[in-house]
């Protein structure tokens, strides 16, 4: 089945999840897709526990394939919505991977209006290519919006440094402020 039979049949869609009754019933699933999504990337995931998930996100955007949760976009209210976290389940295979990939392309191009976020690595690689350098904010908003100490700005006006958990990585701020 395509992409958009998968739509059109309502076996791949989305959902926003934010009361923390609707995270307690999927959180088991969606922390160990994270988890996952996270093993490899310096500086790890940046929620210790599944309380600590629950306790510090506002939204909850979650990709279901045939009722199974196999994606996920997370945000905190922090100038408005900032995505800090997202991951595609490991057990898909390429096919159903590149559709999942294609539905967050299709959730980051209609929300980087009223979303911000600061990534680095693939995820930048990504949101860059799926319209976010329309919304490239230049680092010199860095320390204001992140509120955490930045190491250096990068001279092509866009990319940072800044330390997270022991780590110094490359990043870069996409999206909307909200105040």
């Amino acid at each position: 089945m395509n992409y958009n039979n998968l739509i059109t049949t309502g076996l791949l869609q989305n959902e926003d999840i934010i009361s923390t009754s609707e995270k307690l019933f999927i959180v088991d699933d969606v922390f160990a897709i994270l988890q996952d999504a996270y093993k490899n990337v310096k500086g790890g995931l940046n929620f210790e526990d599944k309380d600590h998930l629950i306790q510090n996100t506002s939204l909850w955007k979650v990709i279901y394939l045939d009722e199974v949760i196999v994606g996920v976009i997370i945000y905190k209210a922090k100038k408005g919505l900032k995505m800090v976290a997202l991951g595609i389940s490991s057990f898909l295979t390429k096919k159903y991977n590149k559709y999942i990939k294609k539905l967050f392309s299709h959730i980051f191009k209609s929300t980087f209006r009223y979303t911000w976020m600061e990534v680095s690595e693939g995820v930048e690689h990504f949101i860059i290519k799926n319209g976010g350098k329309s919304f490239l904010l230049k680092n010199t908003l860095a320390t204001q919006l992140t509120g955490k100490q930045i190491l250096a700005l990068d001279d092509d006006g866009y990319h940072y440094k800044r330390e997270i958990n022991g780590v110094v990585k490359s990043k870069v701020i996409i999206g909307t402020i909200k105040d």
